[in-house]
């Protein structure tokens, strides 16, 4: 870059009009995606209720939006032209509560400034419509012309005469990808506008007006999704939408829709509270899926932060981040939701599809496995209100349980000649559909598979149950309560040891050494970076101590890293190492104390890592299998 001597007269002047366009234009416009964002929310102020969306090559070779809005009248058409032109809003005042999309006057002559534009509009009172081309940002032609009511605009050879904007475009698949994602977002944001979406004269979307919310979000985050439904009120916001169940969990965002008073948005914030309301239901690492429709006071959102409007700025964050998320972990503690295992898991065209970067993934022990993309909803507290355990004095396959349909109570019976009735008098109970589950068949123990795994019958569906993530979210749960009451046993050492520690280990161990001991440890600085063990946690006894302690400062390093706080790190910690593994073989009687403290747990359906505790099959699954549909 050449400088200018400090003896050189540097002469203040205005820039041209072309310039500044220019200059708006790479503020405003920074990607083919952003035009089509800007012209479609002006298709929406002008209350249209058909939108048409064409593109090709990316839309670097064209971009054309149709509607049929109210239109433009021909004496206003080449004002719209002009820098912060609009109808959108009047004063000063009226930016501090925007009900528009638009609002700035600065997407048209931008766009104008950076390509060939032809715009065609007639509104519902004229006889014609007006035909108006620009080619970078110069006038061409103004005449009248035949055209439908409502606006047809077309954008060709975007940034012709900005080469070094052009230039940094990604590549044609990537950029198409942005379009579409900002089509999908304002088509869900509107369901009431009918939308439809084209590439390279290919159909990607065509989504009829009049749509519900549901239908929308099926439409667009695929028909195979089992949406949970979502409705609250909390602090400062109105909340609705439609969420995926914690398996269809994402290596990524890209499933997640966000809106506030219908604008489609980025907000960080809003997509921790996503994020944070699934907790332990979902794995660390991992993304849900949904739309979420916010409802704010207008004066409490500020869109004007950002040229392209994508991102906001609340004036109550925390209290809307808050409200957010104690409704999404509400939803998903009230629905009860179990994964499930599809007739589609065991058909051979599933291994087609799992390298596909938006393939749904199913949490597993020991990893993810896509592909498992059909779920249902188990009806609330349905293991809660159908499983009694049976005791070892009787015989496994003779003991179940039946629930009096009148009443609502258990009726637990071991034999035709004999019958107890245990009153439940509090208990309220929504009968669930009957292909899920016959009541009358009951809800038993029917064996185990490879001592890992305990198999539960409750009528037409199988229950497979984790025995290690199970042992491991009650013992966590028990462990977040007894530390806060540091009332979890230690085991007294005979022979206390010693463990050198290195420089890390160290630094932990002393930000840490209060919460250890809280946790039934008994840990004291021994000398230097050693330090003396003559205590651990009584269910860890018959582990190493030393091995023990410098894992459980391994998994502290990692669980903070990943946003746990230490007190739920260590809680996690120690459930993890001290739960029961594969391999060990549980007793009738363990299994039915295990799957009885697992029931009473705040969320029984996932460990503290996000792996699920149930997994079920129906029998309508088997059936098609075996080729009995």
């Amino acid at each position: 870059m050449k400088s200018l001597s400090k003896k050189e007269t540097r002469f203040i002047k205005p820039l041209p009009e072309r310039v500044i366009n220019k200059i708006a234009a790479g503020e405003v416009i920074e990607r083919p995606a952003a035009v089509v964002k800007e012209l479609v929310e002006n298709a929406i102020d002008a209350g249209a209720d058909t939108i048409e969306i064409i593109i090709e090559k990316s839309g670097a070779k064209l971009i054309k939006i149709v509607d049929n809005g109210c239109g433009i009248p021909e004496e206003q058409i080449e004002i719209a032209f002009s820098r912060h032109a609009t109808s959108k809003i009047r004063n000063f005042d009226e930016l501090n509560a925007l009900y528009s999309y638009g609002f700035r006057g600065e997407a048209l002559p931008s766009i104008a400034s950076i390509s060939r534009l032809r715009m065609v509009s007639r509104p519902y009172d004229a006889k014609v419509g007006i035909e108006i081309i620009y080619e970078g940002g110069v006038l061409q032609s103004k005449q009248p012309i035949a055209a439908p009511f409502g606006t047809s605009i077309e954008i060709e050879n975007l940034f012709y005469n900005t080469p070094a904007r052009r230039k940094f475009l990604k590549a044609e698949s990537t950029e198409t990808r942005h379009i579409s994602r900002n089509a999908m977002g304002m088509a869900l944001g509107r369901h009431d506008i009918g939308f439809s979406f084209k590439s390279n004269n290919k159909l990607i979307f065509s989504l009829p007006k009049e749509s519900t919310l549901k239908e929308r979000a099926l439409a667009v985050l695929g028909q195979d999704k089992k949406l949970i439904k979502i409705s609250g009120e909390a602090g400062p916001v109105k909340l609705e939408g439609y969420i995926g169940t914690p398996e269809m969990v994402q290596q990524n965002r890209y499933g997640q829709f966000l809106f506030i008073n219908n604008r489609y948005i980025q907000s960080p914030t809003i997509a921790h509270a996503f994020s944070a309301g699934y907790g332990e239901m979902m794995p660390r690492g991992r993304f849900p899926i949904g739309v979420l429709l916010l409802d704010v006071n207008v004066e409490d959102v500020d869109v004007n932060v950002h040229p392209t409007k994508a991102e906001v700025r609340l004036s109550q964050e925390r209290e809307i981040h808050d409200a957010v998320y104690r409704i999404i972990k509400d939803t998903l503690r009230h629905d009860g939701i179990i994964p499930s295992f599809s007739a589609s898991t065991f058909s051979t065209n599933t291994h087609s599809n799992q390298n596909s970067n938006n393939a749904p993934f199913v949490p597993q022990r020991g990893g993810y496995i896509p592909g498992l993309n059909q779920n249902e909803l188990a009806p609330p507290n349905l293991l809660k209100e159908l499983y009694k355990p049976f005791t070892t004095e009787q015989p496994a396959d003779t003991d179940t349980v039946q629930i009096n349909k009148q009443t609502g109570e258990i009726i637990e019976t071991t034999d035709s000649n004999s019958e107890s009735i245990v009153s439940h008098p509090n208990r309220q109970y929504d009968p669930p559909p009957s292909e899920i589950v016959s009541l009358a068949d009951g809800f038993r123990l029917v064996g185990r598979l490879a001592d890992l795994y305990l198999l539960l019958q409750a009528g037409r569906v199988l229950y497979i149950i984790d025995q290690h993530t199970a042992h491991e979210r009650v013992l966590f749960e028990e462990n977040m309560t007894k530390v806060d009451r540091s009332s979890i046993e230690g085991q007294t050492m005979l022979f206390p040891v010693q463990v050198e520690l290195d420089p890390q280990q160290f630094a932990l161990f002393e930000e840490s050494s209060e919460m250890l001991n809280k946790s039934g440890f008994e840990v004291t600085l021994f000398g230097g970076s050693t330090v003396n063990i003559s205590a651990i946690p009584s269910i860890l006894k018959k582990k190493s101590p030393e091995k023990m302690f410098l894992r459980i400062l391994d998994d502290i390093v990692s669980l903070k890293q990943s946003g746990y706080d230490l007190k739920k790190a260590m809680a996690q910690s120690i459930a993890c190492r001290s739960a029961v593994m594969a391999g060990d073989r549980l007793t009738d009687k363990e299994a039915t104390h295990l799957l009885t403290r697992l029931l009473d747990c705040k969320n029984m359906y996932a460990c503290p890592h996000g792996r699920p505790t149930f997994i079920k099959m129906s029998r309508e699954d088997l059936d098609r299998q075996f080729g009995r549909t």
